[in-house]
């Protein structure tokens, strides 16, 4: 495809070509015209010059004179001069024999020459190679007698070779011009389409989302306003698909960093959009689902009918989902039915796992059934006790005695419980801050070891302390002492007379430890996932007989993690029970 440029080069070109060939044939043909019209004016005059001195009688009644002017006439003028007399016979000729040319007075312009209504007319007749001039000889100046014709003839070919160099230079001349117009115009053409090529590259490369570039503007004028315009253009794109951008990344941060799922479904059930969240809770690779339709396996059942349901109802649909697969879960779908830009409806579906909300709401229901059952125990006691000692066992002293020790223990045992849901209420909650110390683990576990020691004695326990090494610790003492006590107390109260219990202490590159160990009951496996929540108990029976609440452990839990440390379990049932807390050094 040609350009522009060379397009407006070759229209300059032709025009100008066609307005110089034309200008050089009119101007020749002026120029030849002018010279034959000068010419006859000269023929004319000489030729009158010539009549004048023929003009009398006894000139034509001599040939010979006829014959020597002619000759002279010729020679003096350069053209060829012939001397008829009235009767039509040729007298004298400059360029041939007067007997060959012979008689003319058939010749019309001879005739017309000789007719007495044209005596003092002058007639030209030019032909293609040759150009005649007959002028009537009278005597006298006007209608007088005629004496005969004088006849000037000149050949064109004369005329056209001494035109020959005018019209060299003049093509000459042309040419030049010719030459001189394509420069400018090349030039005039440059300079409208480089503006023009600009543009269109500026154009290019806004349309390849390019906007550094700009036009340069030269001039004000028709160009120039649509260059700066362009510029403008160009300006005002580059900001908005800026801002088009940057909204558009933050919408995909939000969208991707949303701990709910998300995902849009077009009126042809094609998905359009689905983030990171959602492809997590069905176990999918990233943009595995883009651009197709939701697939109908049993983990998506559920979904793809509530879309289905979106889509015939045209309402917001909300329900909720268990998934089975790879894990149990339970999630809250919420859809939406959005409108398209090219019409029908599409679904946008919000996606929240629940699971951890629905567990925490049976833990509650649960922690409440427990409390309200843990407590009720020795209120219970206490009332029932209280009333038969108003109803007459007060009397009794050793009645009195019994049942007031009864009550005291019961009183105590629901301190304790009340006491164990402060300071767990407390560990959860995060109002209770720790008091971080330096401490030999030494020290530490002796300080804790003489205070069970006794108890150890009077069920008949064996109890070590043993540790590798002395080293230093950063701990709590007295919340780490709460710990080593829940731990000791449950493994007393689990541990068979003559049974064994030993608390250890080590250290290696990252970390040191703590274990309890026993020689107890053991906990059965199916129960070792669940020994650290709130009033769960193996052996409810034995748990209670201990005087245990059923925190001891979740309060354990809770200070261990508030030390960034983490619990191991194993226990064989009749075997016993170890339980490490390993912290990072």
């Amino acid at each position: 495809m040609r350009s522009l440029r060379n397009r407006l080069t070759a229209m300059f070109l032709f025009i100008i070509g066609i307005s110089v060939l034309g200008t050089g044939i009119f101007v020749a043909l002026l120029l030849k015209a002018s010279t034959i019209d000068s010419l006859k004016e000269r023929l004319e005059k000489e030729g009158r010059l010539l009549v004048e001195s023929v003009n009398r009688e006894e000139f034509w009644r001599d040939p010979s004179l006829l014959q020597q002017q002619a000759d002279r006439f010729g020679d003096s003028l350069d053209v060829r001069v012939t001397l008829i007399d009235k009767k039509g016979e040729v007298v004298g000729d400059s360029a041939e024999s007067s007997r060959r040319l012979g008689n003319m007075k058939n010749h019309p312009e001879v005739a017309r020459a000789l007719s007495p209504e044209s005596q003092v007319k002058v007639r030209s007749i030019r032909e293609d190679t040759r150009l005649d001039m007959f002028i009537p000889v009278v005597e006298g100046k006007e209608q007088g007698k005629a004496l005969g014709v004088v006849r000037l003839s000149m050949e064109l070919e004369i005329i056209d070779q001494r035109l020959s160099q005018v019209w060299v230079s003049l093509a000459g001349g042309l040419l030049f011009s010719f030459a001189l117009a394509s420069m400018i115009s090349s030039r005039v053409a440059r300079n409208i389409t480089q503006p023009i090529e600009e543009m269109t590259q500026v154009a290019v490369d806004i349309a390849r989302n390019k906007l550094h570039r700009r036009i340069p503007v030269n001039n004000r004028d028709e160009i120039g306003r649509l260059a700066t315009a362009i510029n403008r253009m160009a300006a005002g794109l580059r900001y908005q698909l800026e801002t088009i951008r940057k909204s558009e990344r933050r919408l995909t941060g939000v969208i991707e960093t949303m701990d709910s799922g998300l995902i849009m479904v077009d009126s042809k059930r094609k998905i359009t959009l689905a983030n990171q969240a959602f492809h997590r809770f069905f176990n999918l690779k990233p943009r595995q689902l883009l651009n197709k339709s939701l697939p109908e396996g049993a983990i998506f059942h559920d979904l793809n009918r509530l879309i289905s349901k979106c889509l015939e109802s045209g309402e917001r649909v909300r329900e909720e989902i268990h998934l089975y697969f790879p894990e149990e879960r339970i999630m809250e779908a919420r859809l939406t039915p959005i409108w398209e830009e090219r019409g029908g409806t599409g679904v946008m579906a919000v996606i929240h796992e629940i699971t951890a909300i629905r567990r925490l709401e049976k833990m509650r229901t649960e922690f409440v059934a427990n409390v309200s059952h843990e407590l009720k125990t020795p209120v219970t006691s206490l009332r029932g006790f209280a009333e038969t000692l108003l109803d007459g066992a007060a009397e009794d002293p050793d009645m009195r005695k019994e049942f007031l020790e009864i009550i005291q223990t019961e009183s105590l045992r629901l301190e304790r419980l009340i006491t164990d849901l402060l300071d767990l209420s407390k560990i959860e909650s995060r109002n209770m801050p720790l008091d971080i110390q330096s401490i030999d683990i030494g020290e530490l576990l002796r300080s804790t070891a003489k205070t069970v020691e006794e108890q150890m004695r009077k069920q008949e326990l064996s109890f070590r302390v043993k540790t590798e090494e002395e080293f230093l610790v950063q701990v709590d003492p007295d919340r780490f002492s709460q710990i080593l006590l829940n731990l000791l107390s449950n493994a007393m109260a689990y541990t068979p007379v003559g049974g064994e219990v030993i608390l250890s202490a080590g250290r290696g590159e990252a970390h040191w430890w703590i274990r309890v160990s026993d020689t107890g009951i053991g906990i059965p496996e199916k129960d070792l996932p669940r020994i650290f929540e709130r009033f769960y108990r193996v052996d409810k029976a034995r748990s209670r007989e201990s005087g245990g609440t059923g925190l001891g452990l979740a309060i354990v839990k809770h200070l261990v993690e508030a030390h960034r440390g983490e619990i191991q379990v194993t226990s064989r049932v009749g075997i016993g029970t170890e339980i490490t807390l390993t912290f990072p050094r």
